[in-house]
């Protein structure tokens, strides 16, 4: 059985440990989906501000208020509002889901819990799953340049999933060492 030092050689990629940079990439995941979810928070403001839409604001407090300027202009409008919210709601929960499993990263791997990174893991194979199909539909449509796009974005973090995966690895060992050293060690005898 390998020894922590020999496991830890092993387990390098380029000149970090790979649980460190696992780490670093939990924090800055969870970094970048805080700010999301502040963006969610804040989202009524700043789309007034940038889009110079004052109907929006007055829709929100009271969507039944909206001036009606005409049947199909109303109706064009309450769509483009609803499909707006809803592509908003929808970033709201992924960042929420991507912070929630970015801190079990972080926590599994500065407290070594093999259960939390893995829980991450699965998590990125969801994600991986959910991207493969969009970039399905963007193939479908004919939009190849998205596919592209879509495709290097899977790669990319791909790699991010198997440093995540070789983490989860190395302290499933690390576990399965101080394991075997527990079983293996003869209780002392106080007279």
């Amino acid at each position: 059985m390998m020894d922590k030092s020999a496991m830890m050689n092993k387990m390098r990629c380029c000149c970090i440990s790979v649980d460190v940079g696992t780490f670093i990439f939990g924090i800055f995941s969870a970094v970048i989906s805080a700010i999301g979810i502040l963006a969610f928070a804040t989202f009524h403001l700043w789309f007034g501000a940038f889009s110079q839409e004052k109907d929006f604001e007055q829709w929100l407090r009271d969507p039944n208020s909206m001036p009606s300027h005409g049947d199909a202009q109303y109706k064009k409008r309450l769509a483009t509002y609803m499909w707006i919210m809803i592509f908003v709601f929808l970033w709201f929960i992924s960042c929420l889901v991507s912070f929630i499993f970015s801190v079990f990263l972080c926590y599994g791997t500065h407290k070594r819990r093999p259960a939390f990174v893995k829980a991450y893991l699965v998590y990125g194979i969801v994600m991986i799953t959910l991207m493969l199909a969009v970039a399905c539909y963007h193939t479908w449509r004919g939009d190849i340049v998205d596919t592209l796009i879509q495709l290097i974005y899977c790669g990319l973090y791909s790699l991010i999933l198997l440093m995540v995966k070789r983490t989860y690895e190395l302290i499933r060992a690390e576990h399965a060492c101080e394991s075997t050293q527990i079983l293996t060690s003869k209780p002392s005898m106080n007279i």
